[in-house]
């Protein structure tokens, strides 16, 4: 068994064994008839089904060899088995044919079944395995976590014993994993751990921290990719809106200063309103947490010169309050 079904599996930093083994010697029964001049012949298993052609020839039973005892003791109903087989070679010859038994002859057949274990350092899998002896052919492995079968197993870095070919390094941590469990870097492609990467504000794209680049209006960490001329896409095309517009309104209402300024602009991502509101001379220019309302920069500008000063922290409340 072992040289027959060792060698279909290949096991990453692993090896296999059988885990168990069992070889069961099953009878058949084959009854030959003379029907006129005629010889035909019939196999039943011992619960009395006709065994397809297909069986016979693959397991041999037309060319057997003459056991001095029978392997096993086993109880057949035989009169109830030479009745079937009459009955089965009556229906295919004519009704008119003389028929007589000439021989019945019981033929062993030995079945295998048993486990297969796969072993990759402490971790354990089992596959089992059943099936003629004669005919036994390796089945594959299928994996619980992938559904994938297959006969090259690995296992991944915390030891789940897998398909190969469902298996895949993480390009930060060098640690093997399942394929499906890794994201791709939207900006430079590696397939990483889903913890290592963060959301992009502006895409909504997942990237690297490490290739990350930071908007010089909303100073935000944004995807390199959103980026052109050091501003992102959402300062970029920030809209004209109303004073009126909800999420000016609610800012003029915490900070009275800013119902002076009638000329707003907005721009947005998932976090933050990026607000730019301009006067003949001087333009101010917020960044505002969506969820808090808070303030993550406050800077003014002379229309003319175009480099944003900004104010100190500190100074907002008592900048924007009056």
């Amino acid at each position: 068994m072992a040289s027959r079904l060792f060698p279909a599996y290949t096991i990453d930093e692993g090896r296999v064994h059988l885990a168990g083994c069992t070889l069961e010697d099953r009878p058949f029964l084959r009854f030959l008839f003379r029907v006129g001049t005629e010889s035909v012949e019939t196999y039943l298993s011992e619960a009395g089904s006709e065994v397809d052609r297909r069986l016979v020839q693959a397991l041999g039973m037309k060319e057997t060899i003459e056991l001095p005892r029978a392997p096993t003791r086993t109880e057949v109903d035989v009169d109830g088995l030479i009745e079937t087989a009459t009955r089965l070679i009556q229906a295919r010859t004519a009704e008119a044919a003389p028929l007589e038994l000439v021989d019945a002859t019981a033929i062993w057949c030995k079945f295998a079944s048993g486990k297969l274990q796969f072993t990759v350092g402490e971790r354990i899998a089992e596959l089992p395995f059943a099936g003629w002896s004669r005919l036994l052919e390796p089945p594959p492995y299928p994996c619980p976590h992938t559904g994938r079968e297959t006969f090259h197993l690995a296992a991944t870095a915390d030891g789940r014993i897998t398909a190969a070919e469902c298996v895949e390094i993480c390009a930060e941590t060098g640690q093997r994993v399942l394929a499906h469990e890794l994201e791709t870097c939207a900006v430079t492609g590696r397939r990483v751990k889903p913890e290592l990467l963060v959301t992009c504000p502006v895409s909504g794209g997942r990237v690297l921290p490490n290739v990350m680049v930071t908007c010089s209006t909303c100073r935000q960490q944004v995807s390199p990719m959103v980026v052109e001329q050091d501003e992102c896409s959402a300062c970029r095309d920030m809209q004209p809106v109303s004073p009126a517009d909800a999420r000016v309104a609610q800012l003029v209402d915490r900070y009275r200063v800013l119902d002076g300024w009638r000329q707003w602009q907005i721009g947005q991502n998932s976090t933050i309103y990026i607000l730019m509101a301009s006067g003949w001379l001087r333009q101010l220019l917020l960044v505002v947490d969506k969820e808090s309302l808070a303030l993550k920069r406050v800077a003014t500008r002379n229309r003319l010169a175009g480099n944003w000063k900004d104010f100190p922290t500190s100074q907002y409340d008592s900048l924007l309050r009056g």
